[in-house]
């Protein structure tokens, strides 16, 4: 299978409102557009095969005609809420999930507390929802299957570009281990917490390019440190060239960081504050 770049310029934008995804999936995209959020957060109801109840999957940011759109779709269809979750608690994710809670009067149950909840656990079972420790991302990134086989991937996997692995919480070590076990997984598509949702081919395509990308970028570093580059700031030049953005500048950072971490923890390689310099020393 060819990997496939999905940072290629000719992949859709993410239709505005709401999409079906597929029988029990449906997306309401928020109006949070950036650099980081591409189209924005990709909101999920998630029902149960009986299109009855409902679980909320990433709340998103808080923005007050989202929450509207968001009730609208579930009164209107008649759904039954029974909880609000989220993939991480990164705030475009996470940060509505009270108020969406407290709109519907159930439990906001975050992705730390995903896993360890019996609660959590009963409901999403009731869905017939599975979960997923994806880390890498975050150190607390799930994804989440639904009853007819659409993985919810958060910030995992996107719909264009790649994710940024945010050191010192997100590990691109446990991020290649993450890839390795979704593409265990069976599924039908991929609805990513950004961007546009994917079949299952081009999804495993997107999955094997993240894992390339990732690698190359192991390389790069190691040659740059290999040629005598040792300063994270002149290391994020060479990799990316001039950013603009504060935000993108942060992302690209935390992503050197934790790939320069991933090399230390070969052996090779000690991070001292802003320098990088030989184990050995």
């Amino acid at each position: 299978m060819n990997a496939i770049d999905p940072r290629d310029p000719k992949a859709p934008p993410v239709e505005a409102g709401v999409v079906e995804i597929s029988t029990t999936v449906i997306r309401i995209l928020a109006p949070n557009p950036s650099p980081m959020t591409l189209d924005g957060t990709n909101t999920y109801l998630v029902a149960d095969t009986g299109r009855s109840r409902v679980v909320v999957i990433d709340p998103g940011p808080v923005v007050a005609e989202h929450l509207s759109a968001m009730v609208h779709e579930i009164r209107s269809r008649q759904l039954e809420v029974q909880a609000v979750i989220t993939t991480h608690a990164h705030p475009d994710h996470a940060a509505l999930g009270t108020q969406a809670a407290d709109e519907f009067s159930v439990p906001f149950i975050t992705a730390q507390e995903i896993v360890d909840s019996a609660l959590a656990q009963r409901i999403l079972t009731g869905c017939g929802i599975g979960v997923l420790q994806t880390p890498g991302h975050s150190g607390d990134s799930l994804s989440y299957v639904s009853a007819d086989g659409v993985l919810l991937s958060g910030d995992h996997l996107l719909g264009r570009g790649t994710t940024a692995i945010l050191h010192p919480d997100g590990s691109l070590r446990q991020y290649l281990r993450s890839l390795t076990k979704v593409e265990g997984t069976e599924f039908v598509a991929i609805a990513p917490g950004h961007g546009p949702a994917m079949d299952a081919n081009l999804g495993r395509s997107v999955i094997a390019y993240y894992r390339s990308h990732r690698l190359e970028r192991v390389e790069q570093i190691r040659h740059h440190l290999e040629a005598g580059l040792r300063v994270v700031p002149e290391l994020v030049q060479a990799l990316y060239g001039p950013i603009e953005s504060p935000i993108v500048a942060w992302s690209a950072k935390a992503s050197t960081l934790a790939t320069i971490t991933y090399l230390s923890e070969e052996g090779d390689w000690s991070l001292r504050g802003d320098q990088v310099v030989p184990a050995s020393h």
